[in-house]
């Protein structure tokens, strides 16, 4: 006899092949943070586990998330309205421990800085290291030979790359490695590279953000897009004057 069977039902072999209750994985809950982006409708999708780095261009700020819930904030200089820091998906690559550092042409012209290669120190623009992002990727979040202009509030002043002012708490939570350790690394005779876990990196412009005591902020439009814009996965990034040039 011929049984037909209507929305929902199955055969038994069917219903044999199914894994049991118990192995089906419930996908993972939003966290706290997660759901108030949602619920202000902020165009950035966390992962629900493991670490993240997200830089919020408008707000001069870099967070650091673990499964969701941000666990260091800092004060960062991002790129100038003229070099502008792109709104881009990326990862974590390697840390780059005393880096060299060598200006773009546009650099040079603007006579902001010589020609010439700058040797590893506390007066390398780059600073004592460098996290480097993605293959090809010429932005970096970098230490400064600049620490000053952290004060200030408005800090769209560089030529596209990320100044973080906590860098030594940011590598040794990307490194897992305590404090001592990178300061003794970033402070020792040689320059080298750390691989690291392939760490998200969110480059996002969001005019609206919560901030660490709850309450919501909003930023000025510092590059005049006139909307918030999430980070684009699947942009692609070519060299510019938007650039730490050679570190």
């Amino acid at each position: 006899m011929l049984v037909l069977l209507g929305p929902g039902c199955s055969t038994d072999q069917e219903t044999a092949n199914l894994p049991p209750a118990a192995e089906v994985k419930a996908p993972p809950v939003a966290s706290p943070f997660q759901q108030e982006l949602d619920r202000l409708g902020v165009p950035l999708r966390l992962p629900a586990r493991g670490k993240a780095i997200v830089v919020n261009i408008p707000a001069f700020e870099l967070i650091a998330f673990r499964d969701g819930m941000p666990e260091l904030r800092s004060r960062v200089i991002v790129g100038s309205p003229r070099n502008p820091t792109p709104v881009v998906e990326t990862h974590v690559s390697a840390v780059r421990f005393r880096p060299r550092w060598r200006p773009t042409p546009s650099m040079i012209a603007s006579g902001e800085y010589a020609d010439k290669i700058w040797p590893p120190g506390r007066k390398n623009p780059l600073g004592l290291a460098a996290i480097r992002l993605g293959e090809g990727f010429l932005i970096y979040l970098h230490d400064t030979n600049r620490r000053s202009l952290f004060e200030r509030e408005a800090r769209a002043l560089s030529h596209g790359c990320i100044r973080v002012q906590r860098w030594d708490e940011l590598i040794g939570w990307v490194l897992d490695i305590d404090l001592d350790e990178v300061h003794r690394h970033a402070n020792g005779r040689r320059t080298f590279d750390v691989q690291a876990d392939p760490i998200p990196v969110y480059l996002g412009y969001f005019l609206r953000f919560p901030q660490g005591d709850g309450a919501v902020a909003e930023f000025a439009d510092v590059y005049r897009l006139g909307t918030s814009l999430g980070p684009q996965r699947d942009a692609t990034y070519a060299a510019s004057d938007a650039t730490c040039a050679g570190g």
